[in-house]
């Protein structure tokens, strides 16, 4: 994780839900079946308020070529 911000308080009874968008992906050069996926995620209340967002590194298989 990087760049974790809370934006506003989380109350008793608020419903969340996350919105998450690919920033950039990449190939990786020393495991032809991995790649690095970074994503901005933004979590909201049910109002649609945000209250936290970050960005996170994942590393994941990729599909195999068809």
């Amino acid at each position: 994780m990087d760049e974790l911000r809370w934006l506003a308080p989380v109350r008793p009874g608020d419903t969340l839900h996350t919105e998450a968008q690919v920033v950039s992906k990449r190939e990786s050069r020393s495991r032809p079946d991995r790649g690095t996926v970074i994503m901005a995620y933004e979590i909201k209340t049910h109002t649609g308020q945000a209250v936290m967002s970050f960005t996170a590194i994942h590393i994941l298989r990729k599909r195999p070529d068809a």
